[in-house]
């Protein structure tokens, strides 16, 4: 049952008002004309009927910010990756766009963020966000039986384009001038950082995770839990990867003796700035940290390892996925060629 009248006063007056009693269901709406109000009403008598009908009023208060800090404090901890994670959740709560009501939230207002955030941002660092508001809305309506619409808004949005093949590996004296960049930082763990992944071909994730623990001096180890694959994997250590470790055991002169101490806390977006900073100041361009990764790789070849020997060190499980981050060239083999001649 459905009723349509015009109100007579309050601030209300002068609007038409329909209201709707069906199946339980009480839900009355303001409009300005009568024939807006007449069709809302028979479209909600028909969902109704139907059993399709939404009832968004116990969601209309709770904004999009209060959805990411819930996320942060419930799901977030559960994961590998909390630290990071909570760390982009806390940006992202701190944005104009977590006021908005999270019933309001539409693709035209993700993609004003979305242009916000993208200046000084890489391309998967924008969709690392796009995935948050997307993942965010899922579970509120999924997990935690908060009524939303349908269709959740972030799917509407492009995500940008991500270039997955590296082509860019460092020359011996763009290596040399990064690491004298990095000397002058004002991050004190920003050069041995750089070298040390230069050097054992670890990830920023598995560098900033690793703890006193997990190296072995004596027999030139690291292990790496809880890895991108989910797996503990165990890997050699040059004397120089050691010595960095075994000078970062001391933080302000004092031995590290807890054993949960890491040896380079640090969160990605700090870092990331200056280690941007330092690639400018030596004239390294298009170049990320994860490319490190390939110079190792790379050089690790040209020193003549075999395949089985390096995707110990790279801990890749198959060659289609090793020769991604390897950029030997045929001046490079020229010397090797000479030599067996």
């Amino acid at each position: 049952m459905s009723s349509v009248w015009k109100e007579k006063r309050g601030k209300w007056k002068g609007k038409w008002r329909a209201l709707v009693r069906r199946n339980h269901h009480s839900i009355s709406k303001t409009f300005l004309s009568k024939g807006s109000a007449t069709a809302w009403a028979n479209e909600v008598e028909r969902k109704i009927e139907k059993e399709s009908f939404e009832d968004f009023r116990d969601s209309a208060h709770i904004t999009l910010g209060h959805l990411i800090i819930r996320y942060r404090d419930e799901i977030t901890p559960n994961k590998k990756g909390a630290r990071e994670e909570t760390y982009k959740l806390n940006f992202l709560s701190r944005q104009p766009i977590a006021k908005t009501r999270i019933l309001k939230l539409s693709a035209k207002k993700i993609i004003e963020f979305k242009n916000f955030i993208s200046v000084g941002r890489k391309p998967a660092t924008i969709n690392k966000y796009l995935h948050y508001l997307y993942t965010i809305w899922e579970t509120a309506k999924l997990n935690w039986g908060i009524t939303l619409p349908q269709n959740n808004p972030t799917a509407l949005v492009k995500r940008e384009k991500v270039m997955t093949k590296i082509d860019r590996i460092l020359t011996e004296e763009e290596y040399q001038n990064l690491l004298k960049a990095c000397e002058k930082s004002n991050l004190k763990q920003l050069r041995d950082i750089v070298e040390f992944a230069y050097i054992t071909a670890m990830r920023f994730g598995e560098i900033t995770k690793l703890q006193v623990k997990d190296i072995d001096f004596e027999n030139s180890t690291a292990k790496l839990i809880d890895t991108k694959n989910g797996e503990t994997d165990v890997v050699p250590l040059t004397q120089r990867a050691l010595d960095i470790c075994n000078k970062w055991k001391f933080k302000d002169k004092v031995l590290i003796l807890e054993t949960s101490q890491v040896l380079f806390p640090i969160y990605r977006d700090k870092f990331r700035h200056y280690f941007e900073q330092a690639c400018v100041r030596a004239g390294v361009h298009d170049f990320t940290f994860h490319y490190l990764r390939a110079c190792c790789i790379t050089n690790l070849f040209k020193r003549g390892w075999s395949i089985a020997q390096v995707a110990v060190v790279s801990r890749h499980k198959s060659w289609s996925e090793l020769k991604k981050y390897t950029r030997i060239k045929p001046i490079d083999l020229v010397k090797k060629i000479n030599e067996k001649e």
